[in-house]
């Protein structure tokens, strides 16, 4: 069994990064492999709106994204991972999100086949989780959609340093223990 994960953040080793890898450390503790993508330092481009994979089965474009879309393809699991940013995910996270609509048919039937598990991953220097709570939950919907079924949603508040998870001991804890229910199918 594999699972991947997909930091939306640019800062690598900040909370985004450092949570979804504390998930990866569960799984891998549960005997999956895994790995990791850093957006940030991958190169792609956003939907083109071109139409291409209504009639192929893979979109047109010849990038970083398109391999990881054929990672995702193969994974049993995938984890999530973007700070918040004005509400919603970072700007790296969407273009790669946008590009998931490549899994989907001109009949909207999901080209992912069924059983695989998500966990999204959020982070935000505002204590409050309602008000930012709908970035993750709109998502959700999204990958319901393309047939995952969403096993958790951890949800970072009050992260205003780059290291501030650190010092959040019971979240990284539920982060990892997530990453290890991942390995019970």
């Amino acid at each position: 069994m594999k699972a991947i994960g997909i930091v939306g953040s640019p800062r690598k080793n900040g909370n985004t990064d450092i949570l979804v890898s504390r998930v990866l450390e569960g799984a891998r503790e549960a005997g999956l492999d895994t790995s990791k993508y850093l957006l940030n330092e991958m190169k792609y481009s956003g939907c083109q709106a071109c139409e291409y994979c209504k009639s192929h089965d893979h979109c047109r474009l010849d990038d970083d994204v398109t391999k990881l879309l054929e990672e995702m393809k193969e994974a049993d699991a995938v984890v999530f991972g973007s700070p918040i940013y004005f509400s919603l995910f970072s700007g790296q996270f969407k273009l790669m999100e946008d590009r998931m609509y490549s899994l989907i048919d001109a009949a909207f039937v999901p080209r992912l086949r069924p059983g695989k598990k998500a966990i999204i991953v959020t982070s935000q220097a505002d204590a409050e989780v309602e008000n930012y709570a709908r970035a993750a939950d709109d998502f959700a919907l999204a990958l319901k959609m393309l047939g995952f079924e969403v096993a958790d949603i951890i949800r970072m508040v009050d992260g205003i340093t780059p290291d501030a998870v650190l010092a959040k001991g019971e979240l990284l804890d539920m982060a990892r223990s997530a990453g290890a229910a991942l390995g019970g199918r």
